[in-house]
């Protein structure tokens, strides 16, 4: 087996002892080329000339923007995709089920390698940008949007960042303005105007520390896409809703709440462009964003299931 091993050097929460033992163990097991990721988009370039070369499995060390930028490049391949968590959250490599352990996850993928133990995955895409596991447009996305123009705190805070970034756009950010946003469904019907719109591929939609967040409790990545949609925001009721994401999912009967499960495609539209974020990366801001589920659109490695 031919592989492709890249790795974030600023990842999070791996250095290079960490590194070197898994470029050792994976090039015990297959013929690997090791490659570090220099800006942001290379590892798309890296790994569409790996898919063109012909590699048969990537190996991604990294958070889960290194993870989104690889996709990109492996959806709809029959390439291998093996994650290795070397960022601060990697809700993907979890979602997956592999440990959140850059070498324990390095030793799981190669039993698979191993075993011939892979699995077709569902991707979502919003616009021409593919996602593993999550989506926001507007308030999410903001959220997203002031911790990447404030990277000396993610550095310093890790998810701390997140929640003063959530307590900003609620004060005096994209809470504060309350776009409101039209939700399009696949038989042509409305709903809205709706405030809050986070989208998921799989459950959870993220983590706080080891503490998962359901936000979309019925999301999977056999599945199409859960969309959940908040109409009227107020402090208490978004306070109630984040308590039930780490409690019992009762969240998503509240009122005031939508929650539309196995969605094969769906369009947002604002009446002003609004921040758009996949996989806890931002991209860019977006009067309308169309997002679709792909099957059977990524081939993973994990654990048995």
């Amino acid at each position: 087996m031919r592989a492709l091993l890249l790795f974030n050097p600023n990842a999070t929460t791996t250095d290079e002892q960490i590194r070197d033992v898994i470029v050792a163990a994976i090039g015990s097991a297959v013929d690997v080329t090791v490659e570090p990721t220099k800006q942001r988009g290379h590892a798309t370039h890296l790994v569409a000339g790996a898919v063109h070369e012909g590699v048969d499995a990537v190996f991604a060390l990294g958070g889960d923007g290194t993870a989104n930028e690889v996709i990109q490049a492996l959806a709809g391949t029959d390439v291998l995709l093996g994650i290795i968590p070397g960022g601060g959250a990697n809700v993907l490599a979890r979602a997956i089920g592999l440990p959140n352990d850059a070498v324990r996850a390095t030793g799981v993928l190669l039993d698979a390698v191993k075993a011939g133990r892979d699995r077709w995955i569902t991707l979502g895409r919003a616009g021409e940008r593919y996602f593993g596991f999550n989506a926001g447009f507007g308030f999410d996305a903001a959220v997203i949007r002031h911790v990447e123009q404030h990277a000396a705190a993610k550095r310093w805070l890790r998810q701390g960042a997140f929640l003063w970034s959530v307590a900003h756009e609620w004060a005096v950010g994209a809470g504060r303005d309350r776009v409101e946003t039209i939700v399009t469904l696949p038989d042509g019907s409305t709903r809205g105007p709706v405030a809050i719109s986070m989208i998921a591929n799989t459950d959870p939609y993220t983590y706080l520390g080891p503490r998962p967040m359901h936000v979309h409790p019925q999301a999977d990545f056999d599945t199409g896409l859960d969309l959940l949609t908040v109409a009227d925001p107020t402090t208490a009721r978004l306070t109630r809703i984040a308590a039930g994401t780490f409690r019992d999912g009762r969240h998503i009967d509240r009122d005031g709440v939508d929650y539309l499960h196995d969605l094969p495609h769906f369009t947002l539209t604002a009446p002003v462009p609004q921040p758009l974020m996949v996989d806890g990366d931002y991209a860019g801001e977006h009067a309308q964003v169309t997002f679709t589920a792909v099957p059977r659109a990524l081939r993973v490695l994990g654990p048995a299931r």
